[in-house]
């Protein structure tokens, strides 16, 4: 699908990030960064955080105004029956996707606030048709495919990443909903979510490797975070003890089939993920997989509790502080490839190449010495050269 944003302009937005950060550390000289900033040139309208927030609230406030003074004219037909409502969101969705396109084209936007209004927005309008043409009578999963319908070409062509976020829910939505239909669903979901999890966190590496710039990173490291995290979820003691009591509508959680499982995924899958993330150097493992490790620890205090609350959360932080200032002392030397200085990245291998051959390496400087049309038959045998 066609993107909305150029592309180039997108890469060169990580470009001149590494470059401000080798002009910090006085890697470039003031020429070198003036000429590549220039080489590596930004279209897009990039205001900071607070008028980004001002601009999609401002936004969001006209858009629900501009709808409901719409609505005040056409109450009656809203009123009338579920179509009339699916005809006005229509309408209001074609305006607002007319909007954002014009955005993007016109004014450079690119998540600026206002784009990320108008898109939400016309995501918002095209599936309240889909309700408002269903009457809202249809099952979950219908929505939740439609939802993906919805979302998948917002995501491809906008890369927003709370679309990655909403595409991503869906999905897992979509099979919990699918398979908890049936009697057996209730008992083996756990494993679907984790199969579901891994084939969407791998299906997440062939595509950055097939996609490999920087339109989609954001998106893709936000669905690989939560294909880890929803991983780690399927299999973890506390939620598919709590999560069965649900399903059954049991007024309290029982022992479940194959908990000594469920114990081993609880402790182990953190485990996997940090030794994982320090051998690929991956910070997004390291982190899902520390953050886990504290949720095992809160499962294993739900149903073995031996110390008070406060005990354990000052015996704990100290561990970890202690921890911390340790591997900090001991990483400030490189051990076993891993560091405590930050260290490139290979995806600015390129712009290493480029800067280096045109602005590190100077410029061969031609020879003022021209011969030819000399004396003597232009030789450059006389005084005139």
């Amino acid at each position: 699908m066609k993107k909305a944003y150029n592309e180039s302009w997108v890469e060169n937005i990580d470009n001149q990030a590494i470059i401000n950060n080798w002009h910090e550390q006085k890697i470039l000289s003031d020429e070198q960064f003036e000429l590549t900033q220039k080489a590596f040139p930004v279209g897009f309208h990039r205001p900071n955080v607070f008028v980004k927030i001002g601009l999609f609230l401002f936004t969001n406030i006209v858009g629900s105004a501009s709808f409901g003074f719409l609505s005040l004219f056409l109450a009656a037909i809203i009123l009338e029956s579920s179509i009339g409502l699916a005809v006005i969101c229509l309408i209001y969705a074609a305006i607002l996707l007319y909007l954002l396109e014009y955005f993007i084209k016109k004014n450079k936007f690119y998540h600026s606030g206002a784009d990320n209004a108008l898109l939400y927005a016309t995501i918002g309008a095209i599936f309240v048709f889909f309700l408002a043409i269903t009457d809202f009578k249809a099952a979950f999963s219908i929505y939740y495919i439609i939802g993906l319908v919805v979302l998948l070409p917002a995501l491809l062509r906008y890369a927003d990443p709370l679309v990655a976020i909403g595409t991503y829910l869906t999905w897992i939505a979509l099979w919990f909903t699918i398979v908890t239909k049936f009697p057996v669903g209730k008992s083996i979901i756990p494993f679907v979510i984790m199969l579901v999890s891994a084939a969407s966190y791998f299906f997440i590496q062939f595509w950055k490797k097939k996609e490999n710039t920087s339109y989609y990173t954001d998106c893709q490291d936000i669905i690989e975070v939560l294909a880890l995290a929803t991983f780690y979820l399927g299999g973890n003691y506390l939620v598919v003890r709590e999560g069965n009591a649900m399903l059954n509508d049991l007024p309290n959680s029982i022992q479940i089939a194959f908990a000594p499982l469920f114990y081993f995924f609880t402790a182990a899958i953190p485990v996997f993920y940090i030794v994982r993330g320090l051998q690929k150097h991956d910070r997004k493992l390291l982190i899902v997989g520390i953050v886990a490790v504290a949720f095992s620890i809160v499962t294993y205090r739900q149903y073995f509790s031996v110390l008070p609350l406060e005990w354990a959360l000052s015996i704990g932080g100290t561990i970890v502080v202690l921890l911390s200032i340790l591997s900090i002392r001991a990483l400030k030397t490189p051990k076993y490839n891993l560091t405590y200085e930050p260290s490139g990245s290979n995806k600015f291998q390129n712009l290493e190449a480029f800067i280096i051959n045109q602005t590190i390496n100077p410029p061969t400087q031609p020879d003022k010495m021209q011969f030819g049309e000399g004396d003597f038959g232009g030789g450059g045998a006389g005084s005139v050269y």
